[in-house]
């Protein structure tokens, strides 16, 4: 039986090097609907991608950038739709008949 000190931590940044991650992360967070999980998402794969480099290219800047995906913020849709162009994120809808 392994013990709870034998356990290693999981660290979704790390993971969420892989492009394939990164795009099921947010995928799966975007289906939910849940705003929350969608900017958590964001924030990880702006973390795997550089927080930096992202703030640069969404024109924000680097606090701003963590302020906006933080658990408490509350970011416009300007601001996400600056911080998806700057990750290479397309969202693509589709209406239900």
């Amino acid at each position: 039986m392994m013990k709870v000190s034998e356990l290693q931590t999981f660290n979704s940044v790390e993971a969420a090097q892989d492009p394939l991650v990164q795009e099921e992360l947010l995928n799966m967070a975007w289906e939910d609907g849940n705003i929350p999980a969608i900017t958590h998402a964001l924030s990880v794969i702006a973390k795997a991608r550089g927080m930096s480099e992202t703030a640069n290219k969404a024109g924000i800047s680097r606090p701003a950038l963590y302020k906006a995906l933080s658990d408490k913020g509350n970011p416009s849709l300007s601001s996400l739709m600056g911080i998806m162009r700057a990750l290479g994120i397309q969202a693509t809808f589709h209406t239900s008949a």
